[in-house]
């Protein structure tokens, strides 16, 4: 499998449901009480649709979904509200604060942001050092001298440690993602417009 770059955005989307998909084993003892056991990390999938659209305008998008070859390779692709920060704030610069180990919850950031809010519950973020995207569960207020610590969900899959000059990603997000589908399907109408939708699901 590959990474083939950047999903076309030069046609905006109609629409983007987005989920958030937690795999949980539920068994339930004789007594009734049920036990429940988280059996993987919480991945972000969507369905996108886009308006119907010229011939000329769908035919790169069809070039790179093909090149996909359904779930095989990757791309980044920035989705519209969920993918932006909601803080306003602009000009952020944060780096990751020392080492976080794997299974955290919080993650310590250094930033050029003093006493202000960088991020709120419910924007998204990436680190530097893997491609996973994880939520805030709280809003992100730096202290007096800009440091954060930054809770999330899910937990860290891995590491991350700061190299002091690789910049964590707040706004315009990117998930690195692939077709959930083997089939890509096309409607080709007879006025020379085109209908397609796509179902991504995070790359892990």
């Amino acid at each position: 499998m590959a990474y083939i770059g950047t999903w076309p955005s030069t046609i905006g989307f109609r629409t983007v449901n987005f989920r958030a998909v937690s795999s949980t084993k539920q068994t339930t003892t004789q007594s009734g009480r049920r036990v429940r056991v988280s059996t993987a990390g919480t991945r972000f999938s969507s369905t996108i649709q886009y308006p119907q659209m010229a011939l000329s305008s769908f035919k790169p998008i069809q070039a790179v979904a093909t090149q996909l070859q359904g779930p095989l390779n990757s791309f980044d692709i920035v989705l519209p509200s969920i993918s932006e920060n909601q803080s306003g704030v602009t000009g952020t610069t944060a780096l990751v604060n020392g080492t976080n180990n794997a299974g955290s919850s919080t993650v310590n950031l250094t930033t050029n942001k003093n006493s202000t809010t960088i991020a709120k519950a419910g924007d998204v973020i990436r680190f530097p050092s893997h491609n996973k995207v994880y939520m805030l569960t709280a809003d992100a207020t730096t202290d007096g001298s800009g440091a954060v610590s930054v809770a999330i969900t899910p937990n860290l899959i891995e590491a991350e440690v700061g190299d002091g000059s690789t910049a964590v990603t707040l706004d315009d997000v990117p998930f690195r993602m692939t077709l959930s589908r083997d089939i890509q399907e096309y409607k080709y109408a007879t006025d020379g417009t085109v209908s397609y939708e796509i179902d991504i699901i995070e790359e892990v």
